[in-house]
């Protein structure tokens, strides 16, 4: 990957529909190179894929939350194929520190966060605590194109 790898995924990353001649227009190359560099970032799984963003309020999603999840080890309950199989989990990562995991989920309301703790988390055996921040406000939420 080099610096016109960089701009290019800045800019998909602003714009993911932008076109392989907006593209070329933007950082100066061919519209064939910046073909073939999509088509190789693809390839290499450094693109895995495009996405659009979704404005959770108009779609009645109002309630962002992280959970840290504990799990008893001894106890076979496959809990990481539950977890994402649930439609409201956005991310499910293994952790370090005192919990296994940490979810990011989005529901609808505190009725909704509380049937998903309650009844479908807490439902898997080898589950034995969980950890609720609710997020009132998000100010950033991207990759940020500096890495880049």
């Amino acid at each position: 990957m080099d610096a016109f790898d960089g701009k290019i995924l800045k800019l998909l990353i602003g714009n993911a529909r932008m076109t392989g001649a907006e593209i070329a227009r933007s950082i100066s190359l061919s519209l064939p190179a910046v073909t073939e560099r999509l088509r190789k970032l693809s390839k290499s799984g450094v693109i895995e894929g495009y996405t659009i963003k979704l404005n959770r309020e108009k779609l009645s999603l109002h309630l962002l939350a992280f959970i840290h999840v504990w799990i008893d080890h001894t106890k076979n309950a496959q809990v990481k194929e539950h977890l994402v199989a649930m439609d409201v989990v956005l991310e499910c990562h293994h952790i370090a520190g005192d919990a296994d995991l940490l979810l990011k989920v989005l529901v609808k309301d505190t009725a909704a966060l509380e049937e998903l703790l309650v009844r479908k988390i807490k439902g898997i055996k080898a589950v034995t605590r969980t950890s609720t921040t609710i997020i009132l406000s998000s100010y950033k939420e991207v990759i940020n194109p500096q890495h880049f």
